[in-house]
């Protein structure tokens, strides 16, 4: 089931989907890098899922970033 989509997963969703469309990845490309299921991929970046602190972690390292950094482009 997905969750509502809140404040904070449609900011973080905004950050993830402008760094993977910056290396030039797709959704495919980024979630098997992070070793995600494509639609669960997808889900993250239009902001209908609440991932945890693990996955967050996989998709940063994906993208080559911090979460540190994810989370302060997101202003949150």
């Amino acid at each position: 089931m997905r969750t509502m989509r809140s404040p904070a997963n449609q900011s973080l969703a905004k950050v993830i989907r402008d760094a993977r469309k910056q290396r030039g990845d797709t959704q495919a490309a980024l979630a098997a890098r992070a070793g995600l299921a494509p639609r669960y991929y997808g889900a993250i970046e239009r902001g209908e899922m609440n991932p945890t602190v693990d996955t967050l972690l996989k998709v940063t390292t994906a993208l080559e970033m911090t979460a540190s950094e994810l989370f302060g482009r997101a202003g949150l």
